[in-house]
């Protein structure tokens, strides 16, 4: 494979997904998220760090049927599209990126190579033993069920298959860990507003309210809003499972916030921002008949181009992993 080619083909599909005519087409989020890959150095940076994952895990997408996990609007998984794989499968629960993703595979013919499905990753749809890698870009934090996840992955994934995993939310960093922190107690109790690189719009104890005020439009404010405080990690049905045990039998939920735990979207059921501990996270995927290996890196959401200096940093795991923002894992399917 060739950067500099791939970064051209890269550079020039998203100058035209992104032109200024697709505004009212696709998600605003893709311009925040991704504008900068319509530009030489934001496409590089972008080319070069799925290039350099691969090259972690000594895996080459060309030809390879790929499961992206957590896809958003599928430029991770058009990457490996132009980088030579045969087919990449994305999924992803989300109801503003996915539709997007299918939306641009659709305007750019682009269907017989990538295929969006609005799917939960650990419910994918695939067949038994039939990818060749799957992809967890910034995403795996987000997930409802590690374990369901890791499960799924096994089941698709063909015997000697790798699993790719780069994310930012490295819990041995402790710097890291203190602002992740920070965002969860804004996401679960506000206010709105902007928090550590996040948007947040309606926190997650408002959603609570409205689900309970639906459910049981009758109930006091006081009794909501002491349910809605008491309703933490649930999802939208649990909470009118609840509220209705609630109406029953007087008896309130106890299901308060923890500050040191991740805080989940009811409505969606995603983690905002789940923290791993690598080693334990690699030893989890062990577990489910993986060999794998994690490494301490630079660059979380948005991709560093330090090439040197990460290679540096993932030879001294042991030593670099408390002071690195992110973190990588390979894990190879055992037959």
């Amino acid at each position: 494979m060739d950067l500099d080619a791939v970064t051209q083909r890269v550079q020039a599909f998203f100058s035209e997904v992104l032109a200024e005519k697709n505004r009212t087409r696709y998600h605003h989020g893709l311009w925040q998220s991704y504008g900068h890959v319509a530009t030489p150095d934001g496409a590089r940076r972008r080319v070069r760090f799925v290039f350099d994952l691969c090259e972690l895990a000594h895996f080459s997408p060309e030809g390879k049927v790929i499961l992206d996990a957590g896809c958003g609007y599928g430029v991770i998984a058009t990457i490996l599209v132009l980088m030579g794989a045969n087919k990449v499968i994305g999924v992803d629960i989300s109801e503003e990126r996915l539709p997007t993703f299918a939306r641009i595979i659709e305007d750019y013919q682009m269907g017989e190579r990538l295929e969006a499905y609005q799917r939960t990753v650990e419910d994918t749809g695939l067949p038994n033993a039939s990818v060749d890698a799957v992809v967890s870009n910034e995403a795996i934090s987000h997930y409802y069920d590690i374990d369901a996840f890791l499960k799924e992955t096994a089941r698709v994934l063909k015997p000697g298959g790798v699993l790719l995993i780069a994310d930012g939310n490295n819990a041995a960093n402790p710097v890291r860990r203190r602002d992740t922190q920070r965002i969860w107690e804004r996401f679960e109790n506000g206010p709105p507003g902007e928090v550590h690189g996040h948007l947040l719009r309606t926190p997650y104890v408002e959603m609570r309210r409205q689900i309970i005020r639906s459910a049981a439009p009758e109930l006091s404010e006081e009794i909501v809003e002491q349910m809605a405080r008491r309703t933490s990690y649930m999802s939208r049905n649990e909470v009118v499972q609840a509220v209705r045990h609630y109406l029953a039998s007087g008896q309130m939920p106890n299901s308060t916030f923890n500050p040191n735990r991740c805080p989940v979207n009811p409505l969606s059921g995603a983690h905002m921002e789940y923290m791993f501990y690598p080693p334990a996270l690699a030893r989890q995927i062990g577990s489910y008949g993986f060999r794998a290996r994690h490494y301490a890196a630079l660059g979380g959401a948005i991709p560093v181009w330090m090439s040197p200096l990460d290679r540096i940093f993932r030879l001294l795991t042991p030593l670099t992993l408390p002071l690195a923002r992110a973190f990588r894992i390979v894990a190879v399917r055992l037959p």
